[in-house]
């Protein structure tokens, strides 16, 4: 298989829609800012970042992630603004972090993955980042008095939820990669030695 840098995405559509999106993470940053949910303006901030690198690092505004990521990214964000429930749609916008940065880690830099390997680190990188979210929240309970989780049970069956969507966003991303593949690759394998 060659690099999954086929997941590299120029032009001018392809800017657009992953520079809009990056203007609505923006405006779901600020928005969530002045609402007084400043977790959720991290968030939103945080996405901005792998979004937007590709263009930084290259010079060229056109050389963005592939528009569905951006998209993706934006929409799992903004999902509490239009009534999806936060909870949910913070397990996504985690799967949408993790997604675009092993995009960008396999599309624009150096690195060599399988699909297969890509895949896995979507989903484990999703994982610990839900896990250790899941946890903070349950120590800010115990130590500042907060109201994150109501029980150990909640706690659980959030790391539940957060290795389901992993597992999602893993398969996602494998059927994603599998879609922009070089057609001349058809085992699957990464070559000799490489991960």
């Amino acid at each position: 298989m060659e690099r999954l840098g086929s997941l590299r995405r120029g032009g001018r559509p392809n800017a657009a829609i992953a520079w809009a999106s990056v203007g609505a993470l923006v405006a779901v940053a600020v928005a969530s800012a002045l609402a007084g949910d400043l977790p959720w303006s991290l968030l939103a901030l945080a996405l901005v970042a792998p979004v937007a690198a590709p263009a930084v690092a290259e010079r060229d505004p056109t050389t963005t992630l592939p528009w569905p990521i951006a998209l993706g990214s934006a929409a799992a964000v903004a999902g509490p603004w239009v009534g999806v429930p936060t909870e949910p749609a913070g397990y996504l916008a985690v799967a949408a972090l993790a997604t675009a940065a092993v995009v960008d880690l396999v599309a624009f830099t150096s690195v060599e993955l399988s699909r297969g390997f890509a895949a896995a680190s979507v989903a484990l990188t999703t994982m610990a980042a839900q896990s250790v979210w899941t946890v903070a929240q349950f120590y800010a309970d115990a130590w500042l008095g907060t109201g994150y989780l109501a029980s150990k049970a909640e706690l659980q069956w959030d790391l539940v939820a957060a290795t389901a969507v992993a597992v999602a966003a893993g398969v996602a991303f494998l059927w994603y990669a599998g879609r922009f593949e070089s057609p001349r690759s058809t085992d699957g394998s990464a070559g000799p030695e490489s991960t």
